[in-house]
């Protein structure tokens, strides 16, 4: 594998995990403003939850097929 390709399957893993974590935090606040009766807010953050984790599901593919070498990252000097 490229060093180009290593980066960005690093970097997709990367975004891909901040994103669960992010989700855990906002996946706690849903649960917590369910619990004092607000479900409306509480529907909305775990909307945005649900978001969050087809996109990390999306990206750990996307890094999946930089791996495989299906999704190939060229150098810059090579797309001039």
């Amino acid at each position: 594998m490229t060093k180009e390709n290593q980066e960005l399957g690093e970097a997709l893993i990367s975004a891909a995990f901040l994103l669960k974590w992010s989700s855990a935090d906002l996946h706690k606040k849903a649960c917590e403003l369910s619990d004092a009766g607000n479900e409306k807010e509480a529907q909305a953050i775990q909307d945005i939850v649900n978001n969050y984790q087809a996109s990390e599901t999306a990206l750990l593919n996307f890094a999946n097929e930089v791996k495989t070498g299906r999704i190939v990252r060229a150098s810059v000097e090579e797309t001039l």
